[in-house]
């Protein structure tokens, strides 16, 4: 089947009027994981010491027995911090962070406790070392939702939690919501067409016909939690914790989050099927989408969009995010090939990491295509 650019399926779409007063609620995800990719590459990571004893001590005002380094990846750092008089701390240092960031990110923590969801607990902040961009909040104590779903020691656990989950983005919406609008098509169309991947002719119909079906849905739009993903939550004694709040406080359609959640735990039944063929559990694996659904949905008197609509609406944020890892993926690959100051061991294993998931990524976008295609009207 012969190939096409994205450019080449998609003329430049015209911007209506009302698309333009959407302009200020961000849409362009994909486009923004363009210019993540593109500072990180240019610019050159601060030096940016750990946390001291001392330093822990005077902002908690208590004795700090051990701060040890926990879990990292190349944007944050995370402690474990032993108090003197018992009990444990985390300590998160974001290293490759603005202090507009730092600061939105512990704020977040209070805004989301202000919140008062049933079944909702997030993190108390207990001190502030904004010179090493490191919050210190309470130990969030639980299972992850996919520790829950490979645990066969919980049971039904991991069901309880994925509606849990699903309610309570539902009640963050309805207290995030701002205004019922049309689908803003031009503008997902636009962001989409900035994806650095080749669709086929069919691929760029289904897309098109996708975007015609959708012009008349009307959606929520407000405040989104951008990051809401299952691994996200620890769940214990019926309520969910919700760690890594977002760094940045964004506007857009609301079913991205909806959809987020249910991609990462998609890619985690994907995971259970291919590693655990014969697990009796596999029934269990495959409720957990429909129970976050039904989850969401209840707490909700109208749907956004309306039911009929709302599966292709959902599948196409779903699309959006492979978009952005995809982007992402290539712009690591890229930057695995410019580390000069790594080993050459380094260089390739960074590599060959990120060339996997590529292939990867790409299968996930033709099944996408073949859900939508499939959920289009008659």
């Amino acid at each position: 089947m012969p190939k096409q650019s994205t450019a080449e399926v998609f003329q430049e779409p015209e911007i209506t009027q009302e698309a333009i007063a959407l302009c200020a609620i961000d849409y362009g995800y994909v486009q923004a994981a363009r210019r993540r990719v593109d500072e990180v590459r240019t610019s050159e990571a601060a030096s940016l010491e750990p946390p001291t004893l001392v330093e822990l001590e005077e902002a908690l005002g208590e004795r700090v027995l051990r701060c040890e380094l926990w879990q990292w990846n190349w944007r944050n750092r995370v402690y474990r911090v032993e108090l003197a008089k018992g009990g444990v701390a985390v300590a998160k240092q974001l290293i490759m962070a603005t202090e507009a960031r730092f600061q939105c990110e512990h704020d977040q923590l209070g805004r989301l406790a202000s919140l008062q969801i049933p079944g909702l607990r997030v993190p108390k902040l207990l001190a502030l070392l904004p010179a090493k961009r490191t919050y210190v909040m309470e130990l969030a104590r639980g299972k992850t939702i996919p520790a829950l779903l490979w645990n066969r020691k919980h049971g039904d656990d991991v069901l309880t939690a994925c509606e849990l989950a699903g309610k309570i983005l539902a009640r963050m919406h309805l207290a995030w919501t701002e205004k019922i609008c049309p689908m803003p098509v031009d503008l997902l169309a636009r962001d989409l067409a900035a994806t650095p991947w080749r669709l086929s002719s069919r691929e760029g119909k289904i897309l098109q016909s996708v975007f015609e079906n959708l012009a008349r849905a009307e959606v929520r739009t407000g405040e989104i939690y951008y990051d809401y993903k299952p691994a996200n939550f620890l769940f214990e004694a019926g309520e969910l914790f919700l760690i890594d709040p977002p760094g940045v406080l964004r506007q857009g359609v609301q079913l991205w989050d909806f959809s987020i959640f249910r991609s990462f735990m998609r890619r985690e039944l994907w995971r259970f099927t291919l590693r655990r063929p014969f697990d009796r559990r596999r029934m269990i694996a495959r409720q957990t989408l429909s129970a976050f659904e039904r989850g969401y949905l209840s707490i909700f008197t109208e749907s956004f969009p309306q039911p009929a609509l709302f599966p292709l609406a959902a599948r196409l944020f779903d699309l959006q995010r492979t978009a952005v890892l995809m982007t992402m993926q290539k712009g690591k690959v890229a930057m695995a090939r410019e580390m000069r100051s790594a080993t050459k061991e380094m260089r390739f294993r960074n590599s060959l990491a990120n060339r996997i998931s590529l292939p990867l990524l790409e299968n996930e976008k033709r099944w996408l295509f073949r859900q939508l295609a499939r959920e289009l009207p008659a």
